[in-house]
């Protein structure tokens, strides 16, 4: 005699809650999913910025210090080349002598 109808409402409040709820649960758990992969992806990226910096620090140390070698040795070709400096390892270490001039060579008496 009495209609259905509250019943069924009262039971369609509790399917509506229920699927209310687990849709709050599956919002809940995709939020949570994409906020791991953003967190991910930044701190990937982070990471690899991170090592490319450093990578680059040493590199320019590495330049530099390339520059500086490369300048010391561009001074010691300005004074290899000079005349003077030609003329004194010939005289030292080959022993060579301008035309004209008599070369002496000093030796050590023999002990016996």
């Amino acid at each position: 005699m009495f209609p259905e109808i509250p019943l069924l409402r009262g039971d369609g409040l509790m399917a509506r809650k229920k699927s209310g709820i687990k849709k709050l649960k599956i919002y809940k758990v995709m939020i949570v999913l994409v906020i791991i992969w953003f967190s991910y992806t930044f701190g990937k990226g982070f990471v690899e910025h991170h090592r490319l910096k450093q990578e680059l620090e040493e590199l320019t140390y590495e330049i530099r210090a390339f520059e500086l070698r490369n300048a010391e040795i561009r001074e010691k070709i300005i004074e290899h080349s000079s005349p003077d400096y030609i003329e004194l390892v010939a005289r030292e270490e080959l022993g060579l002598v301008k035309p004209g001039e008599t070369r002496y060579i000093i030796s050590q008496p023999v002990e016996d």
